[in-house]
This record gives structure tokens, sequence and C-alpha cells, in this order.
């Protein structure tokens, strides 16, 4: 009887030897959440700058199934002044991640200068390892994202500390306001954002979320 069991295990170990099973990732698009209201509000790390970051969603679309996310970003002086600097345009699901189709530059004139993104830009993919890269080829460029793993990021806001998903999103391009580094936590969005051309580490100071009126 002994020996049968000594058989049996050794067989079962082999089995499992021969078998690899490989973590699937970071759910990536679960933490770059868009339903209902949104509103975030950002100070930078630099005391010197002398100006808060308000993103706010501002309307969606639904094109071929998939709710695409205005996200307008606007400047807000200490006096209260504002003066809206972008809009990009996102979307996150569990098919095809979380995806960027265009940017409106409202800097260089008021009435906005649009870049649309064909195919869209994909950040990050629905499942990722830290480590794990995503590039796409489209119109102005070519723009990759890493997933660089979880971490530590305290807010403004929160008196908990959060875990974040943290990517990197490059161009081979340059001077789009989305390129740098996001800190994404689970349910609530980016703690910290730190864009290539805005400069600085962004941390929330304050959040608004509510469900669609």
């Amino acid at each position: 009887m002994r020996t049968l069991w000594a058989v049996a295990l050794a067989l079962f170990s082999v089995g499992c030897a021969g078998q690899k099973f490989a973590y699937p990732g970071e759910k990536l698009w679960e933490r770059f959440p868009l339903e209902g209201q949104r509103l975030w509000e950002y100070t930078n790390e630099d005391t010197t700058v002398e100006y808060s970051l308000a993103i706010e969603k501002s309307g969606s679309t639904l094109v071929d199934g998939k709710e695409r996310v205005i996200l307008a970003h606007t400047a807000i002086d200490s006096e209260g002044g504002e003066v809206l600097l972008h809009e990009l345009e996102w979307s996150t699901d569990a098919d095809d991640g979380i995806e960027l189709w265009s940017w409106t530059d409202f800097t260089a004139d008021s009435a906005g200068v649009v870049t649309t993104y064909d195919p869209p830009i994909q950040m990050a993919a629905r499942e990722m390892n830290a480590g794990d890269v995503v590039t796409t080829t489209t119109g102005p460029g070519t723009f990759t994202g890493e997933y660089l793993g979880l971490g530590d990021c305290p807010n403004n806001w929160s008196n908990d500390t959060w875990e974040c998903a943290q990517i990197s999103l490059t161009s081979d391009v340059g001077g789009e306001p989305f390129t740098g580094t996001y800190y994404i936590a689970m349910s609530y969005g980016m703690s910290w954002m730190e864009p290539v051309e805005v400069g600085g580490k962004w941390v929330l100071a304050n959040a608004v979320f509510g469900a669609d009126e």
C-alpha cells in the first residue's frame, strides 16, 4: 500500500511541475473610473506653482458601443479665476483597457485645436503585469504605455494611504499634456500625476463623485 501511495504522489508531483499558472495581471481598466459625475482637484508639490488643477468630467458620447468620456483640465488661480487648458477624451473597459481618443488644446486658440488618434492610444491593456508594455502607432506618432507595478500613493484628500497602479505613458513626438506617470487608485482614480509637459507632481486635494442624473 505504501508503494502505491508513493507512486501516486510521484505522478501527481510530475503533473503539477509540468503546469505553469501565470498571474493574468492587474485589471488596470478598473482603476480608471469614468462613470457618474467626476471632479478631481490637485495641487502641485512645488509650492511656487500658484495655481491648482481641476479635472472634471464634462461630457460623454457612445460610439460603436463604447463610452468615450471628456475630461476637462482647468487651471484655477488663488483668486478663483479659471482658464481651460485642454480636454482629453478617454475610454476604459474590460475589452481594450484604457484608451485615449483625442485631445483639444485651448492654450493656443480659445476655440480649441483638436488632435484625434485613430487608432486610439492604448495607455494600458485590460490586464498587465509589472514591466509589461503596450505600444500604439497612430497618426501623429508612437506612444508607449508601461505598467510599473503597485505602490503607496498618499494624498491630501484622504487620510488613508492608498495603493496605486503606476502607469507611464511616453511619446516619440512630445508636446502632449497627457504624457507622464500616473498613480491610479481603485475606485477613486488618480492620486498623483507627473505630466511631462505641465511639470511637477500633482497631488489630489479634493474629489467629488456622484451618480449620473
